[in-house]
């Protein structure tokens, strides 16, 4: 199997425009909508000398910025460096950093942008031991806040931040993300971002140093300036330097991602100069929208970007760079209740594909699929079905027993994602292991079972407990519902476990469950034995076995999804019925991928098989 990029030779989905500041911290209203006239859909809070709200106000301009349809992200205080040294200052430094990320948490904001800081005369070994410390030591503070902590890169030589070192501490640290700012890199590189190809150079820099999550969305500064030999020198209003924003537009056209782009210069012309180039260059912006207006749009079904399909004799084509997808019988319908069609599952898969693709990269999976919808004959298939486009990758697995040899399809891009759906393949059932590495799974996995006559609050229940245990073995974990009437509980490891190991602590965990809620755990094989209670499955974690990938579609009414969930939600009376086709994209606005953590943070089981054997 070739390793690729599924986002490279795609497209930009999203563009989201907006400024550096509010227009009037003491009028929050007046503020949102100076920005709703001018058609900013994304302002950046300023704390760059001093807080100027508090905590409530905080809260309040979230809850305005969201009625408006208008995105928010912070700046913290230039003084709160993560080079500092002197365990005075640091302190307060650290201090001031968590504090923007609570504002930005009581906000809804996403990202807090801060300047890492100058090198103080320190040899850049030094300063990346020092910035790592630094972040380590600030981690547990901010981690739970829910805000990623941007490191923006820097605009003068004296600092700290460049693109490669800002890689490297957020490989290192979960909580952290990248922020671009163009007129810094263009600064430093004494003018080289002057065309389209050169910003397609710095997008393709960044989606192979970073991870998905980190540029969907990816998080950018934008203003024209003056530079010289040491770096940037001021800002100038837009068209008096030369950076072009059209350039990032076509740089970046060629990406899957989304943008934020935040014009920093005080200059209000430039604002607006800026958006109105955007506009001209047919960039994919999102305007700012009244929440009930929005909500009168998404009423049934709703996707963020409608899949791009050209017309073909008596069918459609799907292309994704060299590839293409023939999309036939688009409006069979498959879930009767709701009339979703075979289109919307091929639409659904083509938009959730930035949340999927990185569980999915490198994991054999078994399909399901109903060519009829889903009150027709159903079937699973593990081999890569006769007459697959040549580009589908498949790996070759021998069955049990090796008789024989199974070809099964690895979910390599959001194409075969759209194939999988032409063929009518609603699920997607994945490994929990990657290939090569068959033998080595990278999760493990609690399935929650639970057997009639019980309440789904009977299984949060025993979820919560989960938790409980989890927690006192030092393990974070990650729910999701099943879409059916479980839930699952996946629990990223290390390398190096064998699926025998990953069972046995899965027992383990499951016996302490039973021991703690009896009336409602068990771990009977008999199902007979099962009835009122959640059965906790560990069986699951064995070499060849399949369990429902995350966001994947399930063939059952209402088209229900196997959906992430933050803990918390678990206190609170939720269904799985909640989640759904119609409902995820809406959802995914309102909490962002609540699986992503799970795909950068590994944790070695074998301390806790030790407590738990002891």
């Amino acid at each position: 199997m070739k390793a690729g990029h599924f986002w490279q030779t795609f497209e930009m989905r999203r563009l989201r425009y907006g400024v550096a500041g509010l227009k009037d911290p003491t009028d929050l209203q007046a503020s949102i909508d100076h920005l709703v006239a001018h058609g900013f859909a994304q302002c950046e809070v300023q704390f760059v000398k001093e807080f100027t709200l508090k905590e409530a106000d905080a809260k309040r301009l979230g809850e305005v910025a969201r009625d408006n349809g208008i995105g928010l992200s912070v700046h913290a205080p230039y003084f709160a460096q993560l080079t500092t040294k002197e365990p005075e200052r640091l302190k307060l430094h650290l201090g001031g950093l968590h504090h923007a990320c609570k504002l930005a948490s009581a906000m809804g904001a996403t990202v807090v942008v801060c300047h890492p800081g100058s090198h103080h005369g320190a040899t850049p070994e030094e300063l990346h031991e020092r910035v790592n410390a630094n972040l380590a030591d600030l981690g547990p503070r901010i981690g739970d806040l829910g805000v990623k902590l941007g490191l923006e890169t820097c605009g003068r030589r004296s600092q700290f931040g460049a693109l490669g070192d800002i890689a490297l501490m957020v490989k290192e640290h979960s909580f952290t993300t990248v922020v671009i700012d163009y007129a810094h890199i263009h600064a430093l590189s004494n003018g080289s971002l002057d065309s389209p190809q050169a910003m397609e150079a710095l997008f393709a820099y960044v989606t192979e140093q970073f991870s998905f999550e980190h540029f969907w969305p990816l998080h950018t500064h934008f203003s024209d300036n003056e530079y010289g030999p040491g770096g940037e020198i001021r800002h100038v209003p837009y068209g008096q330097g030369s950076l072009r924003i059209g350039h990032v537009v076509q740089g970046a056209s060629k990406f899957d991602m989304a943008l934020t782009v935040v014009s920093e210069e005080k200059d209000a012309g430039s604002h607006v100069a800026i958006l109105d180039e955007l506009k001209s260059t047919g960039a994919p912006l999102v305007f700012p929208a009244k929440r009930e207006v929005v909500r009168r749009e998404r009423e049934g079904l709703w996707f963020p970007h409608p899949i791009p399909l050209e017309r073909k004799n008596q069918a459609h084509v799907f292309r994704h760079g060299a590839r293409e997808v023939r999309i036939t019988n688009k409006d069979k319908v498959y879930f009767p209740e709701g009339e979703m069609t075979k289109g919307d599952l091929i639409n659904y898969y083509y938009n959730v594909a930035p949340m999927m693709l990185p569980f999915l990269r490198d994991r054999p999976i078994a399909m399901q699929r109903v060519p009829e919808g889903i009150y027709g004959e159903a079937f699973y298939e593990k081999q890569l079905p006769k007459g697959a486009p040549e580009w589908v990758h498949s790996v070759p697995i021998s069955a049990e027993g090796g008789s024989r040899t199974i070809d099964f399809v690895v979910v390599e891009d959001v194409a075969t994602l759209v194939w999988l759906a032409q063929i009518a393949s609603v699920e997607v059932h994945a490994w929990t292991s990657k290939w090569p590495k068959l033998d080595e799974p990278d999760f493990a996995v609690l399935d929650l079972d639970p057997h009639e006559p019980i309440e789904f609050e009977d299984v949060r229940a025993v979820a919560r407990l989960v938790k409980v245990v989890l927690d006192g073995l030092g393990l974070r974990a990650f729910p999701k519902t099943s879409g059916g009437s479980g839930l699952q509980i996946f629990i990223p490891i290390t390398p190096g476990h064998s699926y025998a190991e990953v069972r046995e602590f899965c027992v383990a965990v499951g016996g302490m469950l039973r021991t703690a809620y009896p009336e409602k755990v068990t771990l009977e094989f008999a199902k007979a034995k099962r009835a009122g209670k959640v059965y906790v499955d560990a069986g699951q974690n064995a070499k060849g076995q399949t369990l429902v990938a995350p966001y994947s579609v399930r063939p059952y009414p209402g088209a229900p999804v196997s959906a992430p969930l933050a803990w918390d939600e678990l206190d609170e009376e939720i269904f799985p019925e909640m989640f759904s086709m119609c409902s995820l994209f809406e959802r995914i606005e309102q909490v962002g991928d609540l699986f992503a953590d799970a795909m950068k943070i590994r944790q070695d089981l074998h301390p806790a098989l030790e407590r738990l054997s002891g």
